[in-house]
């Protein structure tokens, strides 16, 4: 088992929220996202990156095929998906609804 699959199963037995960020090597890096996610502490939100061509397998598993992507999950239940570019503002105002 791979460490994004550990770090997921993990995840999904936390009460924290989960951010998952699909990326890739050629893409646009997302360097905002840490410092931005940090800010939520007392939601307690954990980030975990996911590289679409080494973690391909867990792409798939969530019907990702373009970068980037940012799910949103609780206890293993998807709350919230977005397909292409994320600003800090639109991240902010996700993790504050939730």
């Amino acid at each position: 088992m791979d460490d994004v699959t550990k770090q997921l199963e993990a995840a999904a037995q936390t009460s924290h929220l989960v951010l998952i960020f699909f990326y890739a090597d050629w893409a646009p890096h997302y360097n905002w996202l840490e410092p931005a996610i940090n800010e939520y502490e007392k939601r307690v939100v954990e980030l975990i990156e996911v590289n679409i061509e080494t973690d391909k397998a867990v792409a798939d598993s969530y019907n990702i095929g373009t970068v980037p992507a940012f799910v949103l999950l609780h206890r293993g239940k998807e709350l919230w998906r977005q397909i292409g570019d994320l600003t800090v503002d639109q991240l902010r105002l996700v993790l504050s609804e939730f």
